[in-house]
């Protein structure tokens, strides 16, 4: 099995061993005293009952969100393996970028559905009990942070505009310049810095179980490797035949 493959395999079980851990454990070290503290809610001053909840909170809820982001984002993984038929890193040399035009469209559509994942996500907080029971109505962070989606539409399609500027799209998504300039080196350096950046969004969506941001965050990803590869490309003498078909 190649190794790439067998990390995405072990990754998902260990994400599944996780989430049947976590259902093994209470919600509360002592139920009788978490049902006290819910009872007296509204005598107890806030940043004392979220002390004294902590106090009492078991693993349980960032094992299972642990669980959850590692079964989805390795699901995905596999997902993507299936796909493109790839078992290894160097198989991904062989794969093609998106046109200019396919990476704006399924960009923007791709982004709009962290707007459902909020109504997921902060549901399914409300479920496993995240919510003190004075809480006000999850509506409010759906409802703002999904107008926060929608706006940020505007940064992430001026973004792509400034990205594919003079980009050689479609391209090999793994080529490499034949020598690297200043401003060659800059452009590895900028897209270096973002793919860490989503890396940590990443990793974030992970350990608080955003299932429907995973996938979504792995995408870009890819379209940050999209438009690293266009713009490197111009530093590029030969590309195979059957991408400058397409250029």
């Amino acid at each position: 099995m190649k190794p790439f493959l067998l990390v995405a395999i072990l990754a998902f079980i260990t994400g599944l061993g996780l989430l049947y851990y976590s259902q093994t454990l209470l919600f509360y070290k002592d139920p009788n005293a978490a049902n006290i503290l819910h009872f007296n809610v509204e005598n107890i001053d806030k940043q004392e009952f979220d002390r004294q909840e902590a106090e009492l909170r078991t693993h349980k809820i960032p094992l299972l969100g642990l669980g959850v982001g590692i079964v989805t984002a390795s699901a995905a993984i596999l997902l993507l393996l299936f796909l493109t038929k790839s078992r290894k890193i160097a198989d991904f040399k062989h794969t093609n970028t998106f046109s200019i035009r396919m990476i704006f469209l399924i960009s923007n559509l791709v982004w709009l559905l962290f707007i459902p994942g909020r109504f997921w996500y902060y549901n399914f907080l409300y479920q496993r009990g995240d919510f003190p029971p004075n809480a006000d109505s999850i509506g409010i962070p759906i409802l703002s942070e999904s107008i926060i989606f929608l706006f940020l539409l505007i940064p992430l399609n001026i973004f792509l505009f400034l990205t594919t500027v003079k980009a050689h799209l479609p391209t090999r998504l793994w080529v490499r310049a034949d020598k690297y300039s200043i401003s060659a080196v800059l452009w590895e350096i900028f897209f270096g810095f973002w793919l860490i950046v989503n890396l940590l969004y990443s990793l974030n969506f992970a350990l608080h179980s955003d299932i429907y941001s995973i996938p979504v965050n792995l995408f870009f990803t890819f379209v940050l490797l999209n438009l690293r590869a266009g713009q490197i490309s111009k530093y590029v003498q030969k590309l195979p035949e059957s991408v400058r078909l397409n250029l």
